[in-house]
């Protein structure tokens, strides 16, 4: 089973554990989410993906793995 750096059951991510899961840093994630490719809604002054919304992003870009692990 794969450290996972959120919790198993959970629907929506942060900007901070989606960029812990991808190794990316969070200016990129907020550049997909800038530009409309990685949906997601605004919090307060914070960003949450769904996790489904998540998955189908990286299958879009044909990144098998981290789908596999979400």
């Amino acid at each position: 089973m794969t450290n996972l750096p959120f919790p198993a059951d959970a629907t929506y991510l942060k900007v901070a554990e989606v960029c812990v899961l991808l190794r990316v840093a969070s200016k990129t994630v907020r550049r997909w989410i800038a530009n409309g490719s990685l949906p997601s809604t605004k919090t307060g002054r914070d960003w949450r993906i769904a996790r489904s919304d998540l998955r189908a992003f990286l299958a879009a870009r044909d990144n098998q793995v981290a789908v596999h692990v979400l």
